[in-house]
């Protein structure tokens, strides 16, 4: 017997916010595991919404490369003169890990009328538990990197190993048609 999803115990309002406003039959729900971490449909287009809602988990347990932890830093004006304030991404992550995401996010998507609606399909949340135990969400799989996205040291250590792999194959396919012309030749 499967055991039951745990209770959602955050802010079931803030969570639920904005999902009036979509229409969310026919829409699959994506769940990503942000730990360790950090566009897959082919009728992607800017100019039209047709995404799929998205939830985040883990928000907390990202990781950064390099010393992006202490270098990286937030900025935003309060409107005042000689308002500009600033925090870094160690202190984000400590206040709210789940705006960083967010805001990674929101910058990569194009400045248009449907950034919002966008912004409310993505469901971000600090822990492993969510309220949306009852809509059927896929688990997203990252999928294998690609050789041309590999950093150029790993990309020739990976061409080289499967060169060899083919070599290897090759070789030992003429070695077995080689051995069984002897052995025809040794009957014969």
């Amino acid at each position: 017997m499967a055991a039951a999803p745990p209770a959602f115990t955050g802010n079931l309002r803030k969570a639920l916010a904005g999902l009036r406003r979509i229409n969310l039959d026919g829409l699959r729900w994506r769940v990503f595991d942000a730990k360790g971490q950090g566009r897959n449909k082919p009728t992607y287009a800017p100019h039209v919404e047709n995404g799929n809602m998205c939830v985040v988990l883990n928000a907390k347990d990202i990781s950064v490369t390099g010393r992006k932890m202490t270098d990286k830093i937030y900025y935003w004006h309060t409107g005042y003169i000689g308002h500009l304030k600033e925090r870094r991404l160690k202190d984000q992550m400590e206040k709210d890990p789940t705006e960083v995401i967010r805001k990674a996010v929101m910058r990569m998507l194009p400045r248009n009328r449907l950034r919002d609606d966008r912004d409310r399909k993505l469901m971000i949340f600090s822990g492993s538990e969510h309220p949306f135990h009852d809509r059927p969400l896929e688990p997203f799989a990252m999928p294998p990197r690609q050789v041309r996205e590999m950093r150029p040291r790993a990309r020739r250590a990976l061409i080289r190993a499967q060169k060899k792999e083919q070599d290897r194959a090759a070789a030992s396919t003429k070695d077995d048609k080689d051995g069984k012309s002897a052995n025809t030749d040794v009957t014969s």
